[in-house]
């Protein structure tokens, strides 16, 4: 039978073995959804993964993802898992996700995570498999939705999970429900991606690549059934293996990247890609002085690349954000974190000055001058002159140039911009 088909649910009472019966009838029939089943303690014989040190210094095959929170197991592995992708978003610039500091696991955290009145109402009475016991979520009278764990269903007699247990169909809808508790205004989407050989792996190293961590659903003790919900946080291309933080200790654990299976332990069922976006909008001022490129919505985390382009008489001055200046350069990338609204500012060509045409920096400088003249169809005779006087870099040069400075002699350099019209001169320094 195809892993996926394997559901360890069992319970005495007629309804469970009415739902036991209907999953054996359907069984050729592909069931989109796993449980997790673990406690708050790692089960005896559940490997603690490969012994290696995988964070080497300029070991290039390793990724891992700097600063995602590291929080213990409470009130189920679900919820836990996925508090701990949201804790990564509100210590990296989304700080209103959670209520505490985000970087340590407080009693504020634990509340976000699983609530107290979830804990009364969905946990209570304390069950294990296969005696499950009616809770609110059948009885009535349960609080309104005020945690992770309450958008997860986690614990819910009526959702056929025991105490601590969860539904994977849940994780998406958890993660946009609470996030929309939060902050309405944040766009939120999610992608569910089920193991395998072929495209897995890619998408996996993609979101850990741009700091994204995932929530991985595996089977943490090789019986074939899914068990467990873990935060995934890195992986190592040279031995194929990826690193989780298993919401039982506050180590990384790393492990095989292989499909479940009941030949071995943390095979993967699939995982959710969870993704914040952010809305990247552009303007002209004034609006006929040129058009701009680049608008669009991106991932958190995503690199953009927004370009202005003069139209004729105009040249293209910076972009500034809420009037801050950004950019001085009329390429200008970033990495998205936020909704932003960038201008694009204009000047007509005639107003420039000498000084306005150049644009330098840094200044000092150690390792790379970058340089942009402004106009259309300047061309110079670029010289970098030392404190003796002499040339030592020469070129023609027009619209942007970068220049490898590291082999200069740390000290003060004349750069001397000159043609038919223009003759400039700047000063920087080479630290």
């Amino acid at each position: 039978m195809n892993n996926r088909f394997n559901i360890r649910v069992g319970c005495e009472n007629v309804r469970n073995a009415i739902f036991l019966i209907l999953l054996n009838t359907i069984s050729s029939i592909t069931l989109y959804s796993q449980q997790s089943m673990t406690s708050s303690t790692r089960p005896y014989g559940v490997s603690i993964g490969l012994e290696k040190n995988r964070l080497k210094s300029g070991d290039s095959s390793t990724v891992v993802i700097d600063g995602v929170p590291i929080y213990l197991w409470h009130r189920g592995c679900g919820p836990t898992a996925l508090g701990m992708l949201i804790g990564y978003y509100d210590t990296h610039g989304l700080s209103d996700l959670f209520d505490g500091d985000g970087s340590f696991q407080s009693n504020d955290i634990n509340e976000a995570i699983a609530s107290t009145e979830h804990y009364n109402n969905y946990s209570l009475p304390i069950d294990t498999f296969p005696n499950l016991k009616n809770d609110k979520s059948e009885l009535g009278g349960a609080h309104k939705a005020n945690s992770i764990a309450d958008f997860m269903e986690t614990s819910q007699s009526k959702k056929l999970n025991y105490w601590g247990w969860s539904w994977s169909k849940m994780v998406e809808s958890s993660f946009i429900e609470y996030i929309n508790m939060k902050n309405s205004s944040y766009r939120v989407f999610g992608v569910y991606e089920y193991f395998s050989d072929s495209t897995s792996w890619g998408v996996f190293t993609t979101e850990i690549d741009n700091n994204r961590p995932v929530v991985l659903l595996v089977d943490s003790d090789g019986d074939g059934n899914t068990d467990h919900f873990v935060t995934g946080i890195g992986y190592d291309k040279k031995d194929k293996t990826y690193a989780i933080y298993d919401t039982w200790d506050k180590k990384i654990h790393w492990y095989y990247w292989r499909e479940i299976s009941d030949n071995y332990s943390w095979g993967i069922y699939g995982f959710n890609v969870l993704k914040f976006q952010f809305k990247i909008n552009t303007k002209m001022n004034p609006s006929n002085g040129g058009i701009v490129y680049g608008e669009s919505v991106y991932d958190f985390n995503q690199n953009a690349t927004i370009t202005a382009e003069a139209t004729d008489d105009y040249v293209f001055l910076n972009w500034t954000d809420n009037g801050e200046i950004v950019s001085v350069y009329s390429h200008y990338s970033f990495s998205v974190k936020k909704n932003r609204e960038l201008v694009a500012n204009f000047v007509l060509e005639s107003t420039l000055n000498n000084k306005s045409k150049f644009v330098i920096s840094p200044n000092p400088v150690t390792d790379i001058l970058r340089i942009e003249i402004k106009g259309k169809n300047q061309e110079f005779n670029f010289e970098i002159i030392n404190s003796r006087g002499m040339i030592i870099y020469k070129a023609n040069i027009n619209g942007r140039t970068t220049i490898q400075t590291s082999w200069f002699v740390p000290g003060i350099y004349l750069l001397k911009f000159e043609n038919d019209d223009v003759s400039y001169v700047e000063k920087i320094i080479k630290k």
